[in-house]
């Protein structure tokens, strides 16, 4: 076979791409998807919510984003879906993914993630915004083969969780009149909802368009670690 001018990964990654093909139910079933509907909803002052992706993996190291069972970029947007959700009557937020980076380096797997929250008044001036970075190592094992995807998956989990903690901080902080009690009513379903088609809107009722102010916004401190989701449920007795 002639693999002259084929980059020395494709082929090393060729076999990993028929092999995950070949046994996709079984990937399912070992890697669960990774959700966040456990933790608390961030009520925003807002009618709408968008996602936007403007992270592009550079060309200067070995990224390895789409070896794992559930890829950043993934659990990033189920993160903005499980947590956010709009209860106001006019503006939006936009949640933006900075970095959905998973790459290696010598014996090291370095997983890189930085999202953005804007928000956006009626009249689409850009009136604040939170930012979140996680960066952690894990050990890369030798080889490429399922060992590489329980370590890529296991760092995804790990930084996502270390995220969701950042995240929600960040937004207290920089954003908290922008949050509205939990016992609020969503004014306005999202434009774009962020569930699954097909699933149930929230009922409508009375908001306000403008960011609440009675809130006061919690400092350094506050959250302490949010809860962790069990890797696998346990049966009733």
């Amino acid at each position: 076979m002639n693999v002259r001018g084929v980059p020395r990964r494709v082929l090393i990654l060729l076999p990993l791409a028929a092999a995950g093909c070949a046994t996709g139910a079984a990937v399912s079933e070992n890697f669960p998807q990774l959700r966040y509907n456990y933790l608390p909803k961030l009520r925003l002052s807002v009618a709408s919510i968008e996602i936007e992706n403007a992270w592009q993996p550079s060309g200067d190291v070995d990224h390895l984003e789409s070896l794992s069972p559930e890829t950043p970029l993934a659990a990033l947007r189920q993160m903005a879906k499980d947590r956010l959700a709009a209860y106001g009557t006019s503006g939006k937020a936009v949640f933006v993914i900075e970095d959905a980076s998973l790459v290696k380096s010598d014996s090291e797997l370095i997983g890189s993630f930085a999202v953005r929250l804007n928000v956006y008044s009626a009249n689409g001036t850009k009136s604040g915004f939170a930012e979140a970075r996680v960066s952690e190592t894990e050990h890369a094992p030798s080889g490429e083969g399922s060992a590489l995807r329980q370590a890529l998956y296991d760092l995804t989990r790990r930084i996502m969780n270390t995220m969701n903690v950042e995240f929600e901080y960040q937004l207290r902080r920089s954003l908290g009149e922008w949050l509205v009690h939990a016992s609020a009513t969503p004014a306005v379903i999202e434009a774009k909802p962020l569930g699954p088609p097909g699933a149930a809107a929230p009922p409508a009722g009375s908001g306000t368009s403008r960011p609440p102010r009675s809130s006061p916004t919690p400092r350094s401190g506050v959250l302490g670690t949010l809860p962790v989701a069990p890797a696998k449920p346990q049966p009733n007795p």
